[in-house]
């Protein structure tokens, strides 16, 4: 089957960008110089360019015209990187973003609330699925561009009667508090997949429909069971992932 000429099209205009012939910043010619171009209607034009506004490679700036989008700057997250509980640091501390001109990103806002586990988070904690698990959600900023969505689950038996299980970011970090009460984190394990947005990434992240997310799902360990789910959401074209093995030399 030919493919819709809107596509076509799109891919056309896509091209051009990537391969600089279309430079970011550059106006998109107009709709009749388009039309006239491709030999197409200009309702077929505005489907090409709006596929383009979804796919984030080109934005509307009103009364002035279309634009070629500056393309994201990526940053780089060491999957190593763990958080140093003995001193204090929070689960957001872990995975931090290296390189470039940061000084880290920043808490704006914090939630904690009681769930049933999902099917994903059961499985990850061993639990029975719809089991009562503590939430504790973090929305890291950098500077005044949101970089991160950092969501901690805890079974309700290990941290019922604990600091974690009241709302509000405690001074203490949470392995720190696990290891208060007896479930010291000794190992964890790393699942990564991308995915689509839901509704509430794609506010945060300020999304197009077509850019997914990156997740990183962390498991952490005592010394005989699961004891916490932190899954890491990111926007998966800002994001680079990093796992160094052995003793890398540093310039």
């Amino acid at each position: 089957m030919a493919r819709a000429i809107y596509r076509q099209i799109a891919e056309d205009l896509r091209e051009q960008i990537i391969t600089g012939k279309l430079q970011p910043g550059r106006q998109l010619p107009t709709e009749p110089n388009l039309a006239a171009e491709y030999g197409a209607s200009r309702s077929t034009i505005r489907l090409a360019v709006s596929l383009l506004i979804h796919q984030g490679m080109v934005e509307t700036r009103q009364g002035v015209g279309t634009y070629v989008s500056e393309p994201p700057k990526p940053l780089t997250v060491v999957l190593s990187r763990e958080e140093n509980w003995q001193a204090g640091e929070h689960a957001d501390a872990a995975l931090q973003p290296v390189g470039g001109k940061t000084d880290g990103p920043t808490a704006e806002r914090f939630q904690t609330e009681t769930a049933d586990a999902n099917a994903e988070v059961a499985a990850a904690l061993n639990l029975p699925r719809g089991s009562q698990v503590v939430v504790r959600r973090s929305y890291l900023y950098l500077g005044k561009d949101p970089w991160s969505l950092v969501v901690s689950f805890y079974p309700i038996d290990i941290v019922k009667g604990t600091e974690l299980e009241h709302a509000g970011r405690n001074m203490k970090g949470a392995s720190f508090v696990l290891a208060e009460h007896g479930h010291e984190p000794l190992s964890y394990r790393h699942d990564i997949y991308a995915r689509m947005p839901d509704a509430n990434e794609q506010t945060f992240f300020q999304l197009s429909p077509a850019i997914p997310v990156m997740v990183v799902n962390r498991i952490t360990y005592d010394a005989t069971q699961p004891v916490r789910l932190t899954t890491y959401v990111y926007r998966a074209d800002r994001l680079r992932l990093r796992h160094d093995i052995g003793s890398i030399p540093r310039p």
